[in-house]
């Protein structure tokens, strides 16, 4: 039980301590009258409460202990305080607050480890047994299917019974719908091992009303129901729109195949091109040029899209006849009926094909992804909902509509104003031919033709009217026909480009005309010259292209669309008429409404008012609102290939802006009467792993410079990463965070410097390239070449994190550091060629963790809620965040569980890391959301044109909040969830395991390389190194000392074994018998294998036997003397 309000906690503001300092830790006690001291770490970052800290970390802190000693620890502190001080950081402020103490519930394991294996198997049970014990063997299928409403039973030997759901607990399940009709299925196939069967609508067994959905019986029991992009099968199913959450797994083989043999956004146009080549060689055609550009690798072989028909080609060598499917593109459901037979044997199919793919990818996901958690929380992923008052979202819909229909119509006939004073001038040559805007307009005009008699011939278009008034009409119009985005726009609005007219010309796009005199101004601010035969350019001026927002390559067509609204406001484009200024705030006003109204108007409402026995609440009692209903999101649990959940609306939806019509969409879920939405973000969740991965090196939060800025950095002091990186760029801090969370997820100096001219596109090309390389030396580092540590990064801010980050996708068999999760077949570097596609590795590496953290998250909330009776189903999660469905009587307590599995998810983060401890800054969410609708912050009032009232705000809960409530507690704890009896199996972490390739001596040389600030620093480093080695070479203790060639030379080179999959994940390794001394092969210090960046398991002995104060004494005094930040005072 988790005893709440024991003591009074309260948030400090302004207390502080300078890191390494006994007086401040002495005047932190003396000013406070806490209820114990705080946990302070030698670099200054709070840790968690004494008590906290013994229930998370008690019994794997002893063992960590006996390994690592006070003496190995404080050199390690010793090489962070040296890192931190060339960075500025040493001795920077750090604000403290009451330390929070309170019982948690408690652990299901001696360590963090053993307790998420156990609420993962409890998250798992039974689906993980009925997947593991699926029948492989195909059913033969029904001569004859019966065209009867309902569910019909095919067993062999038997004849056809109507039953009420498929009666057996693990089943592959398919539907079928008349789109253009309905949204409602029109029939269902499902293939057990014990028998088909066939579900029809009575739309085509005799009704006229299609409104009908598919009963599974998913309320009552257990089940496992299989498709191929099963969530679009999951919204017909009738129980599912109840909103007590079902029992069923929907297991999605898509994303069993895109997890284990997906390949990432940067593969697929290579792919496509391989394609392409296939083609050419079966025709006899083959481009050899081409063919030269597509030797990158087996991984074309391995990998494949992401259709049923491409998966099944690729695991199963099957060929999937998909003509029939336009039968359901029909208006009539007539052609339905009359291919019935054919029809239902199409459908089954494509759910034996889903069998057999089953039988393929679930083992191959097992395999990369082991843990139990990995498999459990899909389940949750898969059953999200979103209530909905099914008046209030058509009333949003039509709102929206009608004002954007509105908006764009008022704007449309100001144009047409314009558009006539314009063709006043068709008589007026000598003005119309001295305008640099209006002279791009055809003004031929065609003259009157008349008929012998002397009256006008018939069919002329507009005779005495320009060729370009006359291209504005159609039919029979008596307008012009135009819109915002016509071409012949911005010459009517006289727009100008860096104080230019803007010119059209076909090959190049929108460009502008400058002197020839200062075109070179132009040439350094990277403007591309637009070269072409036709283009009618002025004598003496120079045409440059105006950049397209998204390459240099593409050609711009359009200045009113979203990204040219930042030019305007920068006055590089502008107009001589206010009415553009106002046109292009109107078109991007309706930007959101114009990109998602399709997706949004096509959400299936389905309402109480249809289904009447349907939408009990979450405890399970009948919905007292008539006006109750809910949207089923077609989620696809593993989207990418780094795991994360993709669904093209409510996953992208925006947040509501003052200025974007249609942008409250998410405030129209809204809770049922009696309920509330529960939920957090996740503060900076990939930061945070990607820093806590660096700070790994020196066992310590905040050892490193980027993890020290994550955790403790602020705007005010300018000693946060996004202030700096504004600061270095001259960009806003908004801006600023853009370019750090592209370089973490691998962008390069390309990206960055693309970036900035986007930003400030009045910068010179020598200007955004240098500013970019001098972000990236000031956070990145600079690259240092070496015959025996390879290429590594040295002197930034972030150097040891790219370290780290490159040595764990360059491993053979890359695994996330905390769940172990593998990296997709087609990113393995056996299968890659030359281009090693790194800065998607480094990427999945990172965002691929994030997705271990929400499924800690949601296998940890699954057991509170059965563990507590809460009553509360998960509603959805879009990516760093969740929200639950809650009844009002418990919200308080799921915020409290909320924050719980906060705080083991981030303390098994830490314990998997290496660090037996966590800051207490960071182990909660900053607080807890309650509210009645969806949206970002609860205090938003959502306001957008079209959407003027705003909503009534929700409430926000901290821990502290929660804390004094009694209310929040955790109490009645439920003694039959009991999860002691599932296994665990001891498992060495993933980094020690990677970093236990390595001896001591390489890594101690290696780590001294890395925060070094100059080349010639590093390079004394190495010929240090060297001498070390031969020295040992010839050292009396030769067979005591074990060196990086020793291990190489033993292991097979030092890399993983692509066969021992479980390794990092189940077992250690078994230690490698050492030859003597005397029967050794000579020593090979040149080799091919990316290095190490270190770890608590390497440092043990490191630390041990190094004293840091005698090495390299002068060396090391030399590289503080030149210190980084002295030397660059733009930082």
């Amino acid at each position: 039980m988790i005893k709440c309000g024991l003591t009074r906690l309260k948030s400090v503001r302004g207390a502080s301590v300078r890191g390494y300092s006994d007086a401040a830790r002495k005047q932190a006690r003396n000013d406070t009258k806490w209820h114990e001291e705080p946990r302070l770490n030698p670099v200054g970052i709070q840790y968690m409460s004494h008590s906290l800290h013994k229930q998370l970390f008690g019994a794997s802190e002893s063992m960590r202990r006996r390994n690592l000693d006070e003496a190995a620890r404080g050199k390690l502190v010793k090489w962070s305080k040296l890192y931190l001080k060339l960075h500025g950081l040493l001795g920077s402020k750090t604000s403290i607050s009451e330390p929070i103490s309170f019982e948690l519930p408690q652990l299901q394991g001696t360590t963090l480890d053993e307790h998420f294996q156990r609420l993962g198997h409890f998250a798992s049970d039974p689906y993980l047994s009925l997947c593991e014990n699926k029948s492989t063997e195909i059913l033969p299928r029904p001569q004859r299917w019966l065209r009867k409403a309902g569910w019909y039973r095919y067993a062999p030997g038997r004849e056809p019974e109507a039953v009420a759901s498929p009666l057996e607990d693990i089943y592959v399940f398919d539907v079928e719908c008349l789109y253009k009709i309905s949204d409602y299925p029109t029939l269902a196939v499902a293939l057990s091992d014990k028998a088909w069967y066939l579900w029809c609508s009575p739309y085509i067994c005799g009704e006229d009303n299609f409104v009908h959905l598919i009963p599974l019986n998913t309320m009552t029991r257990p089940q496992v129901i299989i498709g191929h992009n099963v969530g679009y099968d999951r919204s017909k199913v009738l129980e599912e729109y109840n909103l007590a959450p079902s029992k069923a797994f929907f297991m999605d083989t898509m994303s069993l195949h895109i997890s284990s043999s997906g390949m990432c956004s940067r593969q697929r146009p290579f792919y496509l091109k391989n394609q392409k080549t296939k083609q050419q060689e079966n025709d006899g055609d083959l481009d050899y040029e081409l063919n030269e550009d597509l030797e990158l690798g087996n991984w074309y072989n391995l990998s494949t899209m992401n259709s049923l028909r491409d998966v099944a080609k690729l695991h199963c060598n099957i060929n999937l006849e998909k003509t029939l499917r336009d039968s359901f593109e029909a208006l009539d459901k007539q052609e339905v009926i009359d291919k019935f037979q054919q029809l239902v044997d199409y459908c089954s199919t494509d759910v034996e094909t889903t069998s057999k793919v089953f039988d393929k990818v679930y083992p191959l996901f097992r395999e990369q992804c082991p843990h139990p958690v990995s498999f459990g929380a899909l389940r949750f992923l898969s059953n999200c909902i979103l209530p909905v008052q099914p008046k209030m979202w058509k009333q949003y819909i039509d709102g929206a509509e009608t004002l954007y229909q509105n908006a764009r119509q008022a704007i449309e006939e100001k144009i047409i104003t314009i558009i006539e004073e314009i063709v006043k001038l068709k008589d007026k040559p000598e003005v119309y031919e001295n305008d640099p805007w209006y002279k791009q307009l055809d003004w031929t005009i065609s003259p009157l033709k008349l008929t012998k008699k002397g009256v006008p011939a018939k069919r002329q278009k507009m005779p005495g009217y320009p060729a370009w008034y006359r291209s504005l009409f159609t039919g029979t119009d008596k307008k012009p026909n135009i819109t915002i985005r016509s071409r012949l726009i911005p010459l009517f609005f006289k727009l100008t480009w860096e104080g230019y007219p803007v010119v059209w010309n076909q090959e190049h796009g929108w460009c502008f005309e400058v002197p020839d005199a200062n075109a070179g101004t132009f040439l350094k601010k990277n403007y591309a010259i637009a070269n072409s035969p036709d283009f009618d350019r002025n004598v003496g001026y120079t045409a440059f292209r105006i950049p397209h927002p998204s390459s240099a390559e593409q050609r711009t067509t359009t200045l009113f669309s979203k990204p040219y609204m930042h030019f305007m406001d920068k006055n590089v484009l502008q107009s001589e008429y206010s009415l553009a200024r106002e046109a292009l705030k109107i078109n991007s006003s309706g930007s959101y409404w114009t990109a998602a109204r399709e997706r949004i108007k096509t959400q299936h409402v389905v309402s109480k008012e249809d289904f009447p026995d349907q939408f009990a609440m979450v405890d399970g009692t009948p919905s007292r609102d008539d006006q109750v209903g809910a949207i089923i999101p077609k989620i696809i649990p593993m989207g990418t290939v780094t795991r994360r959940a993709v669904e093209n609306t409510w996953l992208t939806a925006s947040n509501a802006k003052a200025n974007r019509i249609g942008s409250e969409l998410k405030t129209k879920i809204v809770a049922p009467e009696g309920y509330s939405f529960v939920g957090a973000d996740v503060d900076s969740e990939e930061l945070w792993i990607a820093s806590l991965i660096g700070d790994s090196v020196f066992n310590i939060h905040g050892g490193t410079a980027i993890g020290y800025m994550c955790l403790e950095g602020t705007k005010d002091a300018g000693t946060d990463m996004h202030t700096k990186t504004a600061s270095i760029l001259g960009c806003s801090r908004n801006e600023a965070k853009i370019f750090n969370y592209g370089r973490i997820y691998g962008a390069g100096v390309r990206f960055a410097a693309q970036l900035l001219k986007q930003f400030n596109p009045t910068l010179s090309e020598e200007q955004t390239r240098a500013t970019a390389e001098r972000l990236y030396e000031a956070t990145k580092g600079k690259t240092y070449h070496s015959k025996i540590f390879k290429k590594f990064w040295f002197g930034g801010s972030e150097s040891i994190l790219f370290n780290k980050l490159e040595h764990i996708a360059e491993q053979d068999q890359p695994r996330t550091p905390v769940l172990g999760a593998g990296i997709t077949v087609s990113l393995l570097k056996r299968n890659l060629g030359k281009d090693t596609f790194l800065p998607s590795r480094i990427n999945w590496a990172i965002q691929s963790s994030g997705v271990d953290y929400l499924h800690l998250l949601f296998c940890s909330m699954h057991y509170l809620i059965e563990k507590y009776r809460l009553r509360a189903r998960v509603c959805i999660s879009i990516h760093d965040e969740l929200r639950y469905l809650v009844a009002n009587e418990d919200r308080y307590r799921v915020a409290l569980a909320l924050q719980v599995a906060n705080l083991w998810t981030r303390a098994i983060f830490c314990e998997q890391i290496g660090i037996d401890d966590l800051p207490q800054n960071c182990a909660f969410f900053s607080a807890v959301d309650i509210d009645h609708v969806l949206r970002k912050e609860v205090d938003m009032d959502c306001v957008t044109p079209s959407n003027q009232t705003p909503v009534p705000h929700g409430e926000r809960v901290t821990i502290t909040d929660l804390l004094a409530r009694p209310d929040a507690a955790l109490n009645n704890p439920n003694p039959a969830v009991n999860v002691a009896d599932y296994p665990v199996v001891q498992r060495q972490p993933v980094l020690a395991y990677y970093n236990s390739t390595y001896d001591a001596a390489f890594l101690n040389f290696f780590l001294d390389m890395q925060i070094q600030d100059s080349k010639a620093s590093v390079a004394d480093i190495e010929k240090h190194y060297r001498e070390f080695l031969l020295r040992d070479a010839f050292s009396a203790d030769r067979a005591e000392t074990v060196t990086m060639a020793d291990y190489l030379a033993a292991n097979g080179g030092g890399k993983l074994s692509i066969n021992a999959i479980d390794t990092t994940t189940l077992a250690p390794p078994q230690p490698q018998q050492r030859k003597p001394a005397s029967r050794r092969k000579p020593r090979v210090i040149n080799r091919s294998h990316r290095i190490a960046i270190g770890g608590p398991a390497a440092f043990d002995a490191f630390h041990a036997s190094v004293d840091l104060a005698e090495e390299d004494a002068d060396l090391r005094a030399a590289a503080i003397t030149r210190n980084y930040l002295r030397d660059r005072p733009h930082l």
